[in-house]
């Protein structure tokens, strides 16, 4: 298939949203019904395997086998899926490498942050909208961010580029999936912060280290906070000032006074 060709067929993809809706739902019942791992719509336990399996079922049910007709041709069959518990703000992403050495060819992998995903719908009540689309569970929440990646996937394999906030990318999002968006609202390290700590980026904060209580700024919330504390011999930021660099889990922090 020539990118023309493999773009006019992905074009021609057309779901309603009733479609799409019964297609999501089907590929959910059956992840629950054969994953080892994935054994609830809140699941506590997944590992890359089921991603695997997430791609099987949704080229079949949405893509009509597609999206491995393109990898097989491009001897990129199979991908590679990893699941990271260190993004800490995207809930996926979909890479394309490719050696320098000529006649390289091009590799896949389609990565799924853990940590997003185990810390939405746990101990933070609120409605959770993934691209645009109100998710009522984690598995949910879980295939609305492979849908948006496998489309990052498909846009690779027809155009060589891919970019969610390109026409060609929001026009299949729509077309294929019903998605209104391309962002999502999981819950993020920086809202449990707030939520659960009252921490926010810019905050003083205090905490004890070694057996002293030192007192800085949040500068970074990731599943720890990076606090700046002014110190003479600490190396020169980029604002004039030198400060040493902690990195303390959140419960630690308190604020001073």
């Amino acid at each position: 298939m020539a990118g023309a060709d493999r773009l006019k067929r992905l074009l021609a993809l057309k779901h309603t949203d009733d479609e799409a809706l019964t297609k999501a739902r089907r590929i959910h019942r059956t992840a629950i019904a054969t994953s080892p791992h994935v054994k609830s719509a809140n699941f506590e336990a997944i590992a890359p395997a089921d991603l695997a399996r997430l791609f099987a079922l949704y080229d079949a049910e949405f893509f009509g086998g597609l999206i491995e007709a393109m990898l097989r041709e491009d001897r990129a069959f199979p991908i590679g899926f990893r699941l990271s518990s260190r993004m800490t703000n995207a809930g996926g992403k979909t890479s394309r490498t490719r050696s320098r050495a000529p006649g390289s060819l091009a590799r896949y992998e389609i990565a799924i942050s853990t940590l997003l995903l185990f810390q939405t719908f746990s101990d933070i009540d609120r409605p959770v909208e993934v691209v645009g689309l109100i998710c009522v569970d984690r598995l949910e929440a879980l295939q609305r961010v492979f849908e948006h990646e496998l489309l990052h996937l498909a846009e690779f394999l027809a155009t060589d580029v891919s970019n969610c906030k390109g026409p060609l990318f929001q026009t299949l999002a729509r077309s294929i999936f019903g998605h209104k968006a391309v962002v999502h609202n999981l819950v993020t390290p920086r809202e449990i912060a707030a939520t659960n700590h009252a921490i926010r980026i810019g905050d003083q904060v205090a905490f004890d280290f070694d057996g002293q209580t030192h007192v800085g700024r949040v500068n970074r919330i990731t599943q720890r906070a990076t606090v700046l504390v002014e110190d003479p011999t600490g190396p020169l930021f980029s604002n004039g000032g030198r400060y040493k660099t902690f990195y303390i889990p959140l419960p630690m922090l308190r604020k001073p006074g």
